[in-house]
């Protein structure tokens, strides 16, 4: 009787350790597959919502601004920031420069040509309020600036641009000049 007794005690926490087993092979195997649907929605494109109104609307422009940095200021990527973050009608107050999101793309693109021919550097970067600012040192082949570039947002999406340059000889008096 013992034996018996032993062997069902034993046959029954067999089983109990093959279900509570099972479960967390399932529960492993749900938690992979939603890491995965996670992985896959975060490698989709961000793109921005110009109607965006929540109350987190601030930080969805931080990190909108944060990304078309990353893009277009970093990895020189000017078309996949603009499509992004400038996917419509774009204002622009460069005195040097035509309206409108077409022109900026192009002369931006070959502003970066060839590749390699411009470094990024010392970058900073807020948002808020419904505005944006990017501050960073820009060195081509023959001058290096100071830039930065002001954003206008409506929800998610910059609508708006204005910039100033200043060029940086390396014989300011000033030793804190720029950055």
């Amino acid at each position: 009787m013992r034996f018996l007794t032993s062997f069902l005690t034993l046959l029954l926490l067999s089983v109990s350790a093959l279900a509570l087993n099972f479960n967390v092979v399932r529960q492993d195997a749900e938690v992979a597959a939603t890491d995965a649907e996670l992985a896959t929605a975060s490698a989709k494109p961000k793109v921005c919502n110009p109607n965006y109104k929540g109350s987190d609307l601030g930080q969805k422009q931080y990190e909108a601004l944060a990304d078309y940095a990353d893009l277009f200021i970093k990895k020189q990527d000017v078309l996949t920031a603009f499509n992004r973050y400038i996917p419509g009608a774009y204002k622009q107050h460069n005195p040097y420069a035509e309206q409108g999101r077409d022109f900026a793309i192009q002369y931006l693109i070959n502003g970066f040509t060839p590749r390699g021919s411009v470094q990024t550097t010392n970058l900073t970067f807020f948002a808020g309020q419904g505005y944006g600012m990017t501050h960073f040192k820009m060195k081509m082949p023959n001058i290096t600036f100071a830039v930065i570039d002001y954003f206008k947002f409506q929800g998610t999406c910059i609508v708006e641009h204005w910039d100033v340059l200043q060029q940086i000889t390396g014989t300011e008096p000033n030793p804190i000049a720029f950055f």
